[in-house]
């Protein structure tokens, strides 16, 4: 599997993980990275949380991105802010 269409499947996953977490009614959008990049840039309130292995996060990761390996997200969803603005990567 490329690596582009193993990271949207994540995403996916980790997005159908959240309708317990929200408060209200959301709706999921896949973003470009320029699209991130120009919120952050921006100083908008966006929580990046990645979901990558151990091993991806040592190749880099986005600053002040968290790191939830996936297989850890549904255990940790209490630990995920209500309210903010989530991007998986």
């Amino acid at each position: 599997m490329k690596p582009h269409v193993a990271r949207r499947t994540v995403i996916g996953l980790a997005l159908a993980a959240l309708p317990a977490l929200a408060q209200t009614s959301f709706a999921a959008e896949k973003a470009p990275a320029d699209a991130l990049k120009a919120k952050l840039d921006k100083g908008e309130t966006v929580l990046v949380i990645d979901v990558r292995s151990d091993e991806e996060v040592r190749s880099g990761s986005i600053p002040g991105a968290v790191h939830i390996p996936m297989e850890q997200l549904e255990a940790r969803m209490k630990d995920i802010p209500r309210g903010v603005q989530l991007v998986f990567t």
